[in-house]
């Protein structure tokens, strides 16, 4: 019984410890977090990093995902289906 007893106690010392690890790393990550979004609103937002310039013909294209494709022609098939 006093093997179990200090084996018990071995675990609470292992397990406590191991939250207070947890605990210290999740308060690192908020403070992390914090001054990454301090830093991110303090940045100018014409801050792009890219060059950019004016579109010289003004104008603009559709770009269409691989989903909107598929629902579309989904949509159409399923039109096909209603009009037969």
């Amino acid at each position: 019984m006093k093997k179990l007893e200090e084996t018990f106690a071995q675990f609470m010392q292992v397990s406590m410890s191991n939250q207070k690890s947890t605990e210290l790393a999740i308060k690192n990550l908020e403070v992390q977090v914090g001054q990454l979004i301090k830093q991110l609103a303090d940045r100018p937002s014409s801050s792009f990093g890219a060059n950019t310039e004016k579109n010289p013909k003004e104008e603009c294209k559709d770009v269409m995902t691989i989903r909107k494709m598929m629902s579309m022609n989904e949509g159409e098939k399923r039109i096909g289906e209603e009009k037969q």
